[in-house]
């Protein structure tokens, strides 16, 4: 039978040391090959721990990683040129190759040959399944595979077409089109499917999604060049990483911390609500965060922000839930990821907020619970009404149960890391200064100047 190189284009898959997720699957995809089998693992430059992952994957006799420049039309290029096998498969380092799938990509193989498998979508949508049944059947009547369906040719065919179109965008339609019209007898579609991750689609929305990809696939049949389509594209998802958006009153007497007053008085509770707002927006210096304040002039504030270049706004009437679920929509529209943090969360660091980051994006939604019931930091990649809802009994001991129930009632998962101590009561200001995460000389630190 002709031997298959598997060609897999990686950038930046390995976002943590000690993220195994590209690791377990790549090494399921090994126990998957044949002897004379390969799989080339081609790196764009990752800035992660992607490149160190693979470097240990290639210790296997039948692997072997390489680096060139970034794009996955070049990557998958120099994966091919370096590969040996008679039929090369292209795969996303996203997309799971099956047992099944692999089975019945072999029952088909002949010397020459290209195509796609059917694709299954996994993620949250409901409108996954009904994307994926649409690109097999469309994919099908067109002989027009994407890279999420691992598209497959012979080496010689690929050398005949001159291999994918160098250039940054829809180098598989092209490829295919090249493919179709050399060879149009020689398409084979796998109904056995491979699993691609519909993160995409979760992050920015289905129907956004499919809207953005079927206007760019019409632009491209109309003439529009490759480099303006990725100059667009680029522009579409001109996102920040993740904005963090502090909720704070102004640090007034009598306003903030009241059920400290019995052992700090008005004056000391205004201090200390400084104290955490500000120890807090130094902790996250280098982030990008917006503080959302309630009270206090903007005269107030720029002096009590002293010289912190931090973005403000200011907060809405309404529930906490409204407030929050403002901010959640505002900065979601610039922002792939928005976290929501008040500045009592004492023990919550930048260690903290890479792992909420990392929970969020993988699962949509996560939460740092609190001790006494609520929670001290939510992060999403989207909005979900239901956890601001006005039903969310705010500011007592039930918010946490309650935003699971809403969760579960519509459906939706949420990652729910350990709980840590926030401050409300006398006795969590004692365990904060004993544990170490508030200091004891906490009333010099950030004091106000006469």
């Amino acid at each position: 039978m002709p031997t298959v190189s598997i060609v897999m284009p990686v950038y930046n898959e390995v976002p943590a040391q000690g993220d195994n997720s590209l690791l377990v699957r790549v090494q399921a995809l090994v126990q998957l090959l044949r002897q004379g089998d390969e799989l080339l693992l081609v790196d764009g430059g990752s800035t992660d721990h992607s490149w160190p992952v693979l470097q240990t994957l290639a210790k296997h006799s039948q692997v072997n990683a390489l680096q060139c420049g970034k794009g996955r039309a070049q990557q998958m290029n120099a994966g091919a040129e370096k590969a040996r096998g008679d039929v090369f498969l292209f795969l996303h380092a996203d997309t799971v190759l099956t047992p099944l799938a692999w089975q019945a990509f072999l029952s088909s193989l002949k010397a020459c040959l290209w195509g796609r498998f059917n694709v299954q979508i996994e993620g949250k949508s409901a409108w996954l399944p009904v994307v994926a049944w649409f690109m097999n059947h469309r994919s099908r009547l067109t002989k027009i595979g994407t890279g999420d369906q691992a598209l497959f040719v012979s080496c010689s065919l690929f050398k005949r077409v001159g291999g994918f179109p160098n250039q940054p965008l829809m180098e598989d339609i092209e490829l295919c089109r090249r493919l179709k019209q050399a060879a149009p007898r020689e398409f084979v579609a796998v109904a056995s499917p491979v699993t691609t991750s519909g993160r995409r689609w979760d992050v920015n929305g289905a129907w956004a999604t499919i809207v953005l990809m079927w206007r760019f696939r019409f632009l491209y049949w109309r003439g529009v060049s490759a480099d303006e389509l990725a100059r667009l594209y680029a522009d579409t998802r001109h996102k920040l990483p993740v904005t963090v958006a502090v909720f704070a009153k102004y640090p007034e007497a009598g306003r903030v911390k009241t059920r400290l007053m019995p052992v700090l008085g008005a004056e000391q509770c205004a201090a200390f609500a400084r104290y955490l707002l500000l120890s807090t927006l130094d902790k996250l210096q280098g982030v990008n965060v917006v503080l959302w304040t309630d009270g206090g002039s903007t005269e107030q504030w720029t002096r009590l922000l002293d010289g912190r270049a931090i973005q403000r706004h200011i907060q809405p009437e309404g529930h906490l839930g409204v407030r929050m679920q403002t901010a959640v929509e505002a900065h979601l529209i610039d922002s792939e990821l928005v976290v929501l943090l008040g500045p009592d969360a004492v023990g919550f660091s930048v260690a903290d907020l890479h792992e909420l980051q990392v929970a969020a994006r993988q699962g949509g939604l996560a939460f740092v619970p609190a001790h006494d019931g609520g929670y001290v930091a939510v992060a999403c990649n989207r909005l979900v009404p239901e956890i601001f809802s006005s039903a969310i009994q705010w500011g007592t001991a039930a918010v946490a149960e309650q935003t699971r129930d809403a969760l579960q009632q519509r459906g939706l998962q949420a990652v729910w890391l350990p709980p840590q101590l926030d401050i409300d009561e006398p006795d969590d200001l004692e365990l904060a200064i004993r544990s170490g995460c508030v200091p004891a000389d906490w009333p010099l630190r950030y004091a106000m100047a006469d």
